[in-house]
């Protein structure tokens, strides 16, 4: 991994926090292997964008893409832990 992005996951969804700004987002495939262990498959990774276009509306409409059911839980929960993130750095 680059020491120059910071990796935010859930189940589905990664954002990638650049240190110079901007962010990115991959959309994931996650099912449980009968071997016991979680696996995920890279869908989509999306070119990156400024941070303040990273909303809501961004990653709803970018998984609306590849998902035609998703749980929209998981989006508030990516964007709290990008919040929580932003927020320890800059105190």
């Amino acid at each position: 991994m680059n020491n120059n992005i910071k990796y935010i996951m859930t189940k589905h969804l990664d954002a990638m926090i650049f240190n110079d700004g901007g962010m990115k987002l991959a959309i994931f495939k996650a099912y449980h292997s009968p071997y016991g262990y979680d696996k995920r498959e890279l869908i989509v990774s999306h070119y990156g964008v400024e941070d303040n276009e990273f909303t809501y509306d961004y990653v709803s409409d970018k998984v609306d893409e590849v998902y035609s059911t998703f749980d929209k839980d998981e989006i508030d929960e990516l964007l709290n832990k990008v919040k929580q993130y932003n927020d320890s750095k800059e105190n």
